[in-house]
C-alpha cells in the first residue's frame, strides 16, 4: 500500500517536559513507521501541526484541504491521520463527511499519553490504524477502557479522553461534493454560535453566521430560546439542534423549538452536528 501520512500534532507527537506536556514534531510516529516492517510506502508531506485544543474550523479545512490535493495529484490506497485527543472528535467527524468521497480508507489516531511516557500505546494505536487500513476500513482508532486498540466509526465518535459512548447514534451523512468544495475553498468560514445545554447559559445577541443548539441527552433544549430562535430564521439565520436520540418521546420544548424553526440533526452527537453545520 501507498499511505499519506497527515500528522498534525497532538499529545503522540509531543514530549514530556518536568511535569508539563509540551508539543513536539511527529518524529516519534514517523520513525515508529519507518523503522517497522510494514510492506507500505509512507509519505509525509509537510502539514502545520498544533494544540488541539488551540484548533479552529481553518486548522481543519487547512489540513483536510492538503490531504484531499495530495491524494488526487496523487496515487494513494491509504491515509493515516495523528491528531490530538481533546478535539479528535470533531476533527474526525469532519474528516468522514470530507474524505469519504476520495473512496480510499482513512484512520484517524493519537495517543492519552505522550510517547516518552508510554510508547506501548503510541505505537499499538499507529500499528491498529495500519492494520485498519489494510483492511480498506475508515475511522477513529484509540484504546478502549480494557486498554486495547480498536476501530471507531469516525462518524460516530466521541471525545476518546471519557470513552464516548455511541451506541445511541445511527449513521451520519456524506454532503454534497459542492458543499465540501465550498468549505475547501472557501475564504472565510461560517461564525457559529454554539449554544451549551447548561442552565442560563449566556447569549451574545451578534457576531455569528449560523447556530447550534446543543441539547441535553433526551434531546430536549430550553424554551426560552423559541423567541431568540425565531428571530434569527426571520433574519436568515440557520438553527440547528443536536443530539436528537433516534428513538423516545419529542418533549415539548423540542416541539416548540422546531416550530420556531430550528433544524433538527438526528442520529449524530454534537461533534457530528458541528462539522454538519460547519459544512451547510
Amino acid at each position: 500500500m501507498r499511505i499519506l501520512g497527515a500528522m498534525l500534532g497532538g499529545t503522540i507527537s509531543s514530549y514530556h517536559d518536568g511535569g508539563t506536556i509540551r508539543l513536539d514534531k511527529p518524529s516519534f510516529v514517523k520513525s515508529f513507521l519507518l523503522e517497522s516492517d510494514y510492506p507500505h510506502e509512507f509519505v509525509f508531506p509537510e502539514f502545520d501541526t498544533y494544540s488541539s485544543e488551540d484548533a479552529t474550523p481553518y486548522m481543519y479545512r487547512d489540513a483536510l484541504k492538503k490531504i484531499v490535493e495530495n491524494v488526487r495529484k496523487s496515487d494513494f490506497d491509504g491515509i493515516l491521520i495523528t491528531h490530538g485527543t481533546d478535539t479528535c472528535a470533531y476533527f474526525a467527524q469532519l474528516a468522514y463527511r470530507v474524505l469519504s468521497p476520495l473512496g480510499i480508507p482513512f484512520a484517524v489516531t493519537g495517543s492519552v499519553n505522550s510517547p516518552d511516557i508510554d510508547p506501548d500505546e503510541a505505537s499499538g494505536n499507529i500499528g491498529y490504524a495500519v492494520k485498519m487500513l489494510e483492511k480498506g476500513r475508515s475511522g477513529v482508532v484509540f484504546k478502549n477502557r480494557s486498554g486495547d486498540a480498536m476501530l471507531y466509526r469516525a462518524d460516530l465518535i466521541m471525545s476518546p479522553d471519557i470513552f464516548g459512548f455511541y451506541g445511541e447514534y445511527a449513521d451520519g451523512i456524506v454532503p454534497p461534493e459542492s458543499d465540501i468544495e465550498a468549505f475547501l475553498n472557501s475564504e472565510k468560514l461560517p461564525e457559529i454560535l454554539v449554544i451549551p445545554a447548561v442552565p442560563g447559559a449566556v447569549i451574545p445577541g451578534t457576531g455569528f453566521d449560523r447556530v447550534l443548539i446543543c441539547c441535553n441527552h433526551s434531546g430536549t433544549a430550553s424554551a426560552g430560546l423559541v423567541p431568540l430562535v425565531r428571530k434569527w430564521t426571520t433574519q436568515g439565520i440557520r438553527c440547528y439542534m443536536a443530539p436528537i436520540p433516534v428513538c423516545g418521546g419529542v418533549y415539548e420544548s423540542r416541539e416548540k423549538l422546531r416550530n420556531a424553526g430550528a433544524i433538527e440533526l438526528p442520529g449524530m452527537p454534537v461533534e457530528g452536528a458541528w462539522a454538519e453545520v460547519l459544512l451547510r
